[in-house]
């Protein structure tokens, strides 16, 4: 009898446990409620704002690091380029206020 999974839900986490999955010889099925995977890596609109944190925020972008190690082996850094940016997102309200997210090497550089 083949071994099989499913898996609730297409974001990275989802995906991933799909990758996984196969490379460990179970049959996969991943169920996504929305018309695209990737989950938050993805951008959206809600009551005319865009929101848009997308692959700005993936984490282990830096060579040597366990996050690093989990994207190589599911072959996402192939012939990828990083560009360390000084600000992630900007995120606003309707009143102009604002939340700026900076990478925290900028946090320590700035001492």
């Amino acid at each position: 009898m083949e071994k099989s999974i499913i898996i609730i839900g297409g974001g990275l986490t989802g995906l991933a446990a799909g990758c996984y999955g196969r490379m460990n010889g179970y049959r996969t099925s991943i169920f996504e409620m929305h018309d695209k995977v990737g989950g938050l890596c993805t951008g959206w609109k809600h009551k005319g704002y865009n929101i848009d944190s997308s692959m700005h925020w993936l984490l282990g972008t830096k060579l040597g690091t366990s996050y690093y190690k989990f994207w190589e082996e599911l072959g996402a850094t192939q012939q990828w380029q990083v560009y360390n940016h000084d600000q992630y997102s900007i995120i606003e309200d309707e009143s102009v206020r604002f939340f700026t997210c900076i990478p925290i090497s900028t946090v320590w550089n700035s001492k």
